[in-house]
């Protein structure tokens, strides 16, 4: 990308700008996902979504204001989750501009994913990428990485200081050009966790790499390029790991190839190293076992390696990695080292089932939280729940718990942020969009176990945020979004002369440690969390991108992918009613009083009216969640009341009849019975319940019945509310 020296106030002002606008996914939804966006407060009550005819597709009232403490902000939530028909649409609310567009699409995210897959290869160290495959991001080879150094921090008797050592491929860690084992771990076996979840997805994927078409998923080629990298950094000798293959100091901000000649060092053995080394190792190892054809015993190598590196560090268990003298680039220190010993004996104890690693391991002491490079507990709980056919049941119960406890933790945000993530303020940090993924990609481990709707829901809240329902206003993926990163601190977008950065990156994100802001030239605009962003080359605390970072990008955006619901493929023949007609049918049929004497005359006609027509019904009526009236005509059976409960739930949550939220959604293009964001279980858009509504001061209960199809169910209440209110005409 062209190095642009951009204006204070114009970076400053970016967020600023920002602050009076809708905040939507800048790239869209699935036809059954759940779709929000958040809204200034002050703005008007109602909001429409616009087709690209400029007819209204979808209209709602906006939600309660809520505060967000990490942008300071007063928000509102427009829900337009039962919009499912394919299309490019809009929101519009008064008084706002009209929102960035965005689309409604089954197979919406298979670019994305291809993408954020694709900037691995994009950063493939020691080879040429071809304008082919790379297109204009294409470049010589960098980094061979053939003749490396042994620091003196590594060296041994058998491998003095200044051995040379052979250590090519591998990707550059982040916006330098090093690598390192510890964030390789994680990213790697993210990349192979998403390949072990979700085969079919990326069995259909073709990303454009030299290796696509080989009959090998692309996601693997990639991976394997980093695998072969990593199985060269454990000395044969002794089974250590080494920390790094690095310069002494940073590259300059040049290609790979235009570097200077200094030499490249693997650097000392560690712990953290070894253990990251054994856990992704035997994690391969078992992805590899069916693809032994095209790699012939490297399933068998690397789980021999993994084991290797596993005694080492048994025998060094406390070997803490901290940059020795004249070696400044990335550290990934960590001295805590509990969770590295749980994650890589989980996966010794998956791959092989020794008992040793089961002891090892200890699952009990090992609690569940959401990863990163330096607490990888959460990993070992993603393989042993994938593995639950492994293990005794004990463990598998003790897998499917501590999940599920995560996962109830990060929805219990979700549904109370102003934005609707599950990310707290105080988990802002250095690399805050790959937090908030981590956390997706927990929530989708507890839904694939219990099918839990909002562990999904929350979970495409996250992919949401960093496509642009967050407090900046900014898609954090390069190439995707109105308002996406074009600066990131990425030496290759920075230094190859072409206007646009490198696509597929996600950026760091907010970070209100703002560690860089001495050697930024622009400011931060806000010290609060949410806002604590700036999109210039500069900033490597908020603007960088790293492998470990894309890695969940990559899952998630496939695990929402396959685990969203499908629309229905077989045709309704129903006609939908004109949401005029219901409508009028809630402003007319309202009430001066309703008290239990209303409710009983009422529930009485009900039963009259279905008499008359020798049909059997229940009905109930409720007044602030106390039940006036209920009974069940002969004929009638428990699954009519579970059918008034599931439908006066439904017009509760909405303020509309159950019926027009039937007909709403038919004519959104939807499925009545999967409406997104609902829990089918807890409500049933089928008509038959009609709200109880008093002049002048809103909604106070519920009128409804069941036991006849929702149209006939629907049409019974309006005939005896008529007949009651004596409406004469509808």
């Amino acid at each position: 990308m062209k190095l642009l020296a951009l204006p204070l106030l114009l970076i400053a002002g970016a967020a600023g700008a920002q602050s009076n606008t809708i905040k939507l996914n800048q790239l869209g939804f699935l036809p059954q996902s759940q779709k929000l966006a958040v809204v200034p407060q002050g703005a008007g009550e109602r909001f429409e979504v616009i087709g690209a005819d400029g007819k209204p597709a979808f209209a709602g009232k906006l939600g309660a204001a809520t505060s967000w403490a990490p942008s300071g902000e007063t928000v509102r939530v427009a829900d337009f989750s039962w919009l499912s028909k394919p299309g490019a649409y809009r929101l519009k609310v008064e008084g706002l501009p009209l929102s960035d567009p965005f689309t409604v699409a089954q197979d919406g995210y298979r670019a994305l994913n291809s993408a954020a897959l694709k900037a691995f290869y994009l950063n493939r160290a020691g080879i040429a990428l071809d304008p082919k495959h790379a297109g204009r991001w294409a470049r010589p080879a960098g980094h061979p990485d053939d003749k490396v150094l042994v620091h003196a921090s590594a060296a041994s008797t058998a491998r003095p200081a200044g051995t040379v050592l052979s250590s090519p491929k591998g990707w550059y860690d982040a916006g330098d050009y090093n690598k390192y084992v510890v964030n390789s771990g994680i990213s790697t076996y993210t990349l192979l966790a998403a390949l072990e979840h979700f085969p079919q997805w990326f069995a259909r994927q073709d990303i454009g790499i030299p290796e696509s078409g080989n009959g090998v998923p692309d996601i693997l080629d990639e991976a394997m390029w980093n695998l072969e990298w990593m199985l060269s950094m454990q000395d044969p000798l002794d089974g250590g790991v080494y920390h790094k293959l690095t310069n002494l100091r940073f590259d300059g901000m040049v290609m790979p190839h235009a570097v200077g000649k200094e030499p490249r060092y693997v650097v000392a053995k560690g712990t953290a190293a070894a253990l990251d080394f054994a856990a992704t190792m035997a994690a391969a190892s078992r992805v590899l076992a069916k693809h032994d054809q095209q790699w012939p015993g490297m399933s068998a190598k690397m789980l021999a390696a993994a084991e290797r590196a596993w005694q080492w560090a048994a025998a060094h268990p406390a070997a803490v990695f901290k940059n020795p003298a004249g070696v400044v680039t990335g550290e990934y220190g960590d001295a805590h080292l509990e969770d590295e010993f749980a994650w890589a004996a989980a996966e010794l104890y998956i791959a092989t089932g020794k008992e040793a690693y089961h002891k090892a391991l200890r699952p009990e002491t090992v609690a569940a939280t959401a990863p990163s490079w330096s607490d990888v507990r959460g990993l070992a709980w993603m393989s042993l729940a994938q593995h639950r056919d492994r293990l005794k049941a004990p463990d598998a119960a003790l897998a499917a718990s501590r999940l599920d406890g995560l996962a109830r933790q990060l929805v219990q945000e979700w549904r109370s942020s102003g934005y609707r993530v599950p990310i707290k303020g105080s988990e802002m940090v250095w690399g805050s969009n790959a937090v908030i993924l981590n956390q997706a990609m927990m929530l989708l481990q507890a839904y694939r176990l219990n099918g839990a709707q909002d562990y999904l829901l929350a979970a495409q809240s996250a992919l949401d945020y960093v496509l642009g329902r967050n407090a900046t206003g900014y898609s954090f993926v390069t190439g995707f979004g109105t308002r996406s990163t074009l600066h990131p601190h990425h030496r290759p977008s920075m230094a190859d002369g072409v206007d646009l950065p490198v696509p597929g990156w996600l950026a760091g994100g907010p970070n209100p440690g703002q560690q860089d802001k001495k050697d930024c030239p622009v400011s931060y605009p806000s010290a609060l969390p949410a806002l604590s962003y700036i999109d210039h080359g500069c900033s490597y605390a908020a603007n960088e991108v790293a492998i470990n970072w894309n890695a969940p990008l990559v899952y998630v955006s496939a695990a929402l992918s396959e685990l969203t619901p499908k629309p229905r493929t077989t045709a309704m023949t129903d006609t939908p009613v004109p949401l005029e007609v219901l409508q009028r049918q809630e402003q007319l049929l309202q009430f001066e009083r309703f008290d239990n004497d209303t409710a009983l005359e009422i529930g009485l006609k009900l039963i009259e009216l279905a008499r008359a027509s020798k049909k059997a019904v229940s009905v109930e009526i409720a007044r602030n969640g106390t039940v006036l009236f209920a009974h069940g005509m002969n004929g009638t059976s428990r699954d009519n009341s579970d059918w008034i409960r599931r439908k006066s739930n439904l017009v509760n949550r909405t303020g509309h009849s159950s019926f027009y939220i039937h007909n709403q959604v038919r004519l959104a293009g939807g499925d009545h019975d999967a409406i997104p964001a609902l829990d089918p279980r807890e409500y049933a858009a089928h008509g038959g319940s009609f709200p109880i509504v008093l002049k002048g001061s809103g909604q106070v209960g519920t009128i409804t019945v069941s036991g006849l199809p929702g149209a006939e169910d629907h049409a019974m209440v309006v005939a005896a509310l008529k007949d009651y209110l004596k409406v004469a005409e509808l």
